[in-house]
């Protein structure tokens, strides 16, 4: 795409067609930028999706942890979550929680392990991929 930037501040966009049946014609494009988030460790994690592609890598878990998410306006579907969880010396079960997909299994890390999981956004909720 090319744009245009006028005298007075208005710009004009070249070779993009908007999506067909938007009344106004109008899409915005978020650019696929990766964001990591490092929470810590908390029993409940409430994590906002930002971006595209989102890493989160909450510190060591010690116990049971609910990871909730809520999506931000902007991200659209094809967005993508990798988790990163990693166990201390217990067995941890990680509740995936709000925002994701209602059949999303529990993931359960073992003693002193980590587990890797990638979700995708259909525009609803995160799904396993």
């Amino acid at each position: 795409m090319w744009i245009k930037k006028n005298a007075d501040g208005s710009s004009n966009s070249f070779n993009f067609t908007p999506p067909s049946g938007s009344a106004a014609q109008v899409k915005e494009v978020l650019f696929p930028i990766a964001e990591v988030q490092v929470p810590a460790y908390a029993a409940t994690l409430a994590v906002t999706i930002k971006q595209m592609e989102t890493f989160l890598q909450p510190a060591t878990l010690t116990g049971a942890v609910t990871i909730n998410v809520t999506v931000d306006a902007q991200v659209t579907p094809g967005a993508k979550l990798h988790l990163k969880l990693t166990a201390d010396g217990t067995q941890c079960i990680a509740t995936i929680g709000t925002g994701f997909d209602a059949a999303a299994p529990d993931l359960t890390v073992a003693i002193s392990s980590t587990v890797f999981k990638s979700y995708t956004y259909d525009g609803t909720a995160f799904v396993p991929s």
